[in-house]
């Protein structure tokens, strides 16, 4: 029952996090195909591409990778392979479908624990962009953002796993 309860809370929890994540990095993809687009008509016909387009179209990728992973793990949009597992009773499908997204969730934890040192560490040194002088460290957040969620997400997971062995 708890684990029926605490998957559904993180459930609640996740799902609108996630997607509004996944609007922001659809949001960013688009105003990058714009610059891009823009820069390219600039630079060939009137030989003059937008200043620092290249840096901002970099800062603009780690936004929507990490914001848009989230959704993909709440959609079930990830590649997954069963050749193995698909031949087990369900039950023990379960338990081993948990302890790989138990695995998955501390993968994900690390990794924002390390992006948030390193964006600490950023900002203690002030790092900015060569070009346009953008500090660095908002970009490294939105990595630790987006790894916190997916983390929440596949926790979610291991709860909606560990209560489906418990049913089985």
């Amino acid at each position: 029952m708890l684990v029926e309860k605490t998957g559904r809370f993180l459930f609640l929890l996740t799902r609108p996090l996630s997607a509004f994540l996944n609007y922001i990095a659809a949001g960013v993809l688009a105003a990058m195909m714009i610059l891009t687009g823009i820069d390219v008509v600039f630079r060939y016909l009137f030989n003059s591409p937008v200043p620092g387009s290249y840096e901002i179209i970099q800062f603009m990728m780690p936004i929507v990778v990490a914001f848009g992973l989230a959704h993909c793990a709440m959609e079930k949009g990830h590649v997954n392979v069963e050749l193995l597992i698909s031949r087990f009773p369900d039950r023990v499908k379960a338990c081993m479908k948990s302890m790989v997204n138990l695995f998955f969730f501390a993968l994900f934890a690390l990794i924002t624990w390390q992006s948030l040192l390193r964006a600490l560490g950023m900002i203690a040194s002030g790092l900015k962009s060569e070009v346009l002088a953008i500090p660095v460290f908002p970009f490294v957040l939105t990595v630790t953002l987006g790894s916190a969620v997916l983390s929440l997400v596949a926790l979610k997971d291991v709860f909606e796993c560990l209560a489906e062995a418990l049913r089985s």
